[in-house]
């Protein structure tokens, strides 16, 4: 009888030993089920041109502005059935360009052409954006993760303007029609601002996460404002940063 009951008391801490580490081993499993939807936090940096032109997008004579963004997102989960997310967040990005043309006359009696002076001008585009986009996270494995994602964007340009400025040459102030020129054209320095701070654009690209933090991205964005009077503008970027 004391030894049934010795073996009782061995049975029965055994099964409850064997039931612990069932739910020790059974608790990851269901965190592993949850991981896939919690919410993530991406920062990066990159490379992104805007193109204007007048009248309509990509039109013969668009300009090309090079410039750098910065960039924080967040996403957050729409459903626990498929990997659908809600990204947004802010970007702060700097585009500007600047180019010279010389300036000539004819300006002696024997109509020789000469450079007389210098017109300079520059572009400054400074933007904070806060972008909505809805993304789709195609997992490939346990190391790759594909998300397209489409949306839209509120940019506030608080520098939005060109300067221009007209420099004649030492050379030919020296000469006799400077007086007579510099009369009908003075030198000048002038800042016009295009007073379009707010701006609405969508945009479309994709991102991929590798090992569950490289980040690469890539997007083309559209402007449905217009950026300046009956100015037109996209822009694009190819990004590169960090996930948690």
């Amino acid at each position: 009888m004391k030894k049934l009951v010795l073996l009782s008391f061995a049975l029965l801490s055994l099964g409850v030993n064997a039931q612990e580490e069932a739910k020790s081993q059974a608790l990851p499993s269901k965190q592993a089920t949850e991981s896939p939807y919690k919410p993530y936090s991406q920062l990066y940096v990159g490379y992104s041109p805007i193109f204007m032109s007048e009248g309509g997008y990509h039109k013969a004579g668009t300009e090309t502005y090079h410039g750098g963004i910065i960039g924080w997102a967040y996403g957050l989960s729409l459903t626990r059935k498929c990997p659908l997310y809600l990204e947004f967040g802010f970007t702060l990005s700097y585009n500007g360009k600047a180019k010279s043309e010389a300036l000539s006359y004819f300006y002696d009696e024997t109509g020789r052409e000469s450079e007389t002076g210098e017109i300079y001008t520059k572009y400054s585009l400074l933007r904070l954006g806060v972008p909505f986009s809805v993304s789709y996270r195609i997992s490939v494995g346990n190391k790759l993760i594909i998300a397209p994602y489409a949306g839209f964007t509120c940019h506030f340009n608080p520098l939005n303007d060109v300067t221009t400025k007209l420099e004649y040459t030492d050379k030919f102030k020296k000469t006799s029609s400077y007086a007579m020129v510099s009369k009908y054209v003075p030198e000048w320095d002038e800042k016009q601002y295009l007073h379009h701070e707010i701006q609405a654009s969508c945009q479309v690209g994709f991102k991929l996460t590798i090992n569950k933090h490289i980040l690469f991205g890539a997007e083309y964005c559209l402007g449905i404002t217009e950026i300046g009077d009956d100015l037109k503008s996209t822009h694009a970027a190819v990004n590169v940063g960090y996930e948690w």
